[in-house]
């Protein structure tokens, strides 16, 4: 089924309206294969399509549901069952309608064979009304290898209603209608076959039985068992057993062989290369059902044609079967018995069962695949987050149930891994995540169960554990084994993890409370640095959930342009002229007020949201300058400061050096600020960093001076233009402390090497005289200038001086 939609946003639906139960807990699982089981026992098209109906409006919570078959002689759509306001006594649909190819959202879904989700019906010029007006609607074809069925469609009264889950559930259902509806073509032509056969009455048996095993069937093995049986009563073979062929990779297997000798067996493997000389591939390639006796297979065997184990048949039958173009097959018997010899009624026989089992192993196999594309993910082959859940909950009963062993569940987060996505492409990111997933894989046992979430996100529930500790030895094992370049192509890509465990004890009422509290401990291992395991304790509730509603309303801030800018000015101390300000980033919260970036910029960081926050201030403070500069023909920067995380963002010097043309800055107008925090693990990036962005104009200052260890090591390495004393120094200014040998050293190193120097914090007249006694330039403070905003900061830039007292 085609996902593909016209809002294809697995986030776009916003609607308040509570979710529907198949969405609020794992029973949608059952949910699913009911709905399969169910509609397999159901015979009538009109009785298909009308449960299908119900259940889609039953289980999602929908309005309506309509389903339409294709009349492909005219073309058209007509709408054969509802549920809903189309049909309120579910008796017969009021006033259908009929529908042409390419017509509305519905006939447009069914001519491109794809989905159509949309959020406001008002925006599509040919939306079609039937019964009444509704605001959003969602379309699914019904295909079948690419063949247009059908489509099922819902609309409803609120905007942008259904989901990507919504979606995506339907086109199972679809799938699933699509399977049933082929199948009921096929057994239709079935029963031509028969009557036009001379042992009608044991094929219409047997195609009877072949039908009620289909759909009776839980399971391939179950399938496989029962289709055994069935030929063993028409048949006596002391051996059974079925082949497959995957023509897309030459690979042959065994899902089901039984030997009176041997007994049953599931899925053996035999080597492709002994494959491909038995006699039974040959049927395969040939497609032409074998019947040979045991002077042939003695013969074949004296030549070396003939694979076996053990001794020579005395008899030995196999006819191919066709599924698909790329899965071929064939069902064999074998007999040891000289008394027990196939004849040519019975490869007559077999024949024609093979012709309508090729159909039902394709639906058996289509069933297990729909399942486990509903449970696992599709990009690493783990399970997802409704199989894990489901897990979860059934472990988590068992413990309580039983009293076993404890159990544990730990939350799995990249660090960092948009950056990857960003740096090196999404496939890359693909590759990375299956890499990493098997690095993951291999430190667990064969009782654990790993899962992929979505995105980056992954879990392990781990149970029958002996202690709570090995819980925490499994994650150290985790995090150890991530910690190595993973090779991708020719790239060496580095990543770390953060991890939360949470632990069942007795204040962990229900399942969803391990999910829930192994998040919040994965949360603050990210607060913590990231790279590191945090073990969930009741007192990080509250700080997580404050934080992530912050990074809620952080990205609701972004979006609605709630972050701005406050101008502080840095002036020459001797004159008073203005030469720059300091962009200070504020956060214009629409309840609270004006909140500063210590309550915000560490969460942004932390959630890996600080590039949006400097690409979006970047550009308003291009666009301030370029205003600026229109005003004045004195130079005049503006100084910015860069996260430290942005060192290692590859797309940083094309998104300034971008900025710088659009708005065609005046080199040195803008100026990078960075801390010595921020270079201390990345001091060979930065070189080159800093080196790039000078080269576009950009200047490059120092912030924080003289408060680590490593500061004149930095100026000796790194092309900085202008350094700022740390506000502490300048603090410490006062009447009972005029010496500052320090500032002095600080004021002598950047005459020496030609750095302007930029005294922070100035607060009062005596801290402003005594620097400008030692013969320090400029500087910025309250007692200067307090930030202020853009308009304020707009009217000195022609002014270009502070009045003193």
């Amino acid at each position: 089924m085609n996902n593909n939609s016209e809002n294809d946003n697995p986030v776009a639906s916003k609607n308040s309206t509570a979710q529907p139960k198949i969405f609020q807990k794992s029973p949608s699982l059952e949910v699913l294969q009911n709905f399969i089981e169910r509609i397999n026992r159901l015979e009538s098209l009109e009785d298909i399509l009308s449960y299908s109906a119900k259940h889609t409006v039953e289980e999602l919570g929908f309005e309506d549901c309509v389903i339409y078959l294709l009349d492909p002689d005219l073309e058209t759509l007509v709408q054969i069952a509802a549920f809903g306001p189309k049909n309120p006594d579910q008796t017969s649909i009021i006033n259908p309608i009929t529908i042409r190819l390419g017509n509305g959202i519905v006939g447009r879904a069914a001519a491109n064979k794809t989905t159509l989700r949309v959020a406001d019906t008002r925006t599509e010029p040919d939306y079609i009304v039937d019964d009444q007006v509704r605001l959003s609607e969602l379309s699914v074809p019904i295909l079948h290898q690419d063949k247009l069925l059908g489509v099922i469609d819902s609309e409803n009264s609120a905007l942008d209603f259904f989901s990507y889950e919504h979606q995506y559930y339907i086109e199972i259902l679809a799938s699933v209608i699509a399977s049933k509806i082929t199948f009921e073509s096929t057994i239709i032509a079935l029963e031509k076959t028969i009557d036009a056969l001379g042992n009608s009455q044991k094929l219409s048996d047997v195609y009877f039985r072949i039908s009620e095993l289909t759909h009776n069937s839980k399971s391939e093995e179950e399938f496989y068992l029962n289709l055994h049986h069935l030929v063993s009563k028409q048949v006596k073979t002391q051996s059974f057993f079925v082949v497959l062929l995957d023509r897309n990779t030459e690979n042959y297997s065994f899902p089901y062989f039984h030997d009176e000798k041997e007994g049953g067996r599931f899925d053996i493997k035999i080597e492709n290369e002994i494959m491909k000389q038995s006699l039974v591939a040959e049927v395969i390639e040939n497609q032409q059902p074998y019947l040979a006796d045991y002077r042939e297979l003695k013969q074949r065997s004296l030549k070396g044609q003939l694979v076996r184990n053990g001794e020579i048949a005395y008899s030995w039958l196999a006819v191919p079967f066709q599924i698909s173009d790329s899965l071929h097959g064939a069902i064999a018997l074998q007999s040891y018995d000289s008394t027990i010899i196939f004849s040519a009624a019975d490869k007559e026989f077999l024949s024609f069962l093979s012709q309508h089992v090729s159909t039902a192993i394709e639906r058996t196999l289509k069933d297990q695949k729909l399942l486990h594309q509903a449970l696992h993910d599709p990009l690493t082959g783990l399970a997802n987050r409704s199989l894990f859940r489901d897990r979860v909950n059934h472990a988590f009963s068992r413990v309580r149930r039983h009293d076993s062993p404890e159990l544990a569940v730990l939350f799995i987060d990249f660090d960092n891994f948009k950056l990857i996505n960003d740096n090196f492409g999404h496939q890359a990111g693909d590759a990375l995540l299956r890499l990493t997933a098997e690095k993951i894989q291999h430190q667990l046992r064969e009782c654990d169960t790993l899962a992929r979430l979505g995105g980056d996100e992954f879990a392990v529930l781990l149970e029958d554990l002996e202690s709570s500790s090995f819980a925490i030895t499994i994650a150290q094992r985790i995090l150890k084994a991530t910690q190595d370049a993973i090779i991708v192509g020719d790239q060496s890509i580095f990543v770390t993890i953060s991890i939360g465990i949470a632990l069942k004890d007795e204040n962990t009422q229900f399942a969803e409370d391990l999910l829930k509290n192994a998040d919040h401990a994965m949360y603050h291992a990210k607060s913590k640095g990231k790279n590191n395991i945090q073990v969930y304790e009741t007192t990080l509730h509250h700080a997580v959930v404050y934080a992530r509603q912050v990074l809620r309303e952080l990205e609701i801030a972004l979006s609605e342009d709630q972050l701005e800018f406050h101008f502080q000015p840095i002036v020459a101390l001797n004159t008073r002229e203005i030469v720059g300000f300091e962009a200070l980033i504020r956060w214009k919260h629409p309840t609270r007020g004006l909140i500063y970036p210590d309550e915000f910029i560490e969460i942004a960081e932390q959630n890996d949201l600080v590039r949006a926050i400097d690409s979006q201030l970047l550009k308003r403070v291009a666009k301030t300058l370029s205003n600026w500069q229109a005003l004045t023909n004195t130079p005049l920067y503006i100084s910015v400061n860069i996260s430290a995380k942005r060192f290692i963002d590859s797309q940083l010097v094309n998104e300034i050096e971008q900025v710088f043309k659009q708005h065609r800055l005046v080199p040195g107008s803008l100026l990078i600020e960075v801390t010595e925090h921020a270079l201390i693990k990345n001091i060979g990036k930065a070189r080159l960093l800093f080196h790039q962005l000078r080269s576009i104009g950009v200047k490059i200052s120092l912030d924080d001076f003289g408060t680590g260890y490593s500061s004149l090591s930095y100026l000796n390495q790194l092309p900085f233009d202008i350094i700022k004393i740390d506000r502490s120094f300048v603090t410490s200014i006062n009447k009972r402390k005029l010496n500052h040998p320090i500032i002095n050293t600080i004021v002598v190193l950047a005459k020496t090497l030609d750095i302007e120097l930029v005294a922070e914090g100035i607060e009062s007249k005596l801290q402003l005289e005594i620097l400008q006694q030692m013969d320090c330039q400029y500087g910025q403070g309250y007692y200067l200038a307090k930030p202020m905003s853009e308009h304020e900061a707009e009217k000195l830039v022609t002014n270009r001086s502070l009045k003193s007292e």
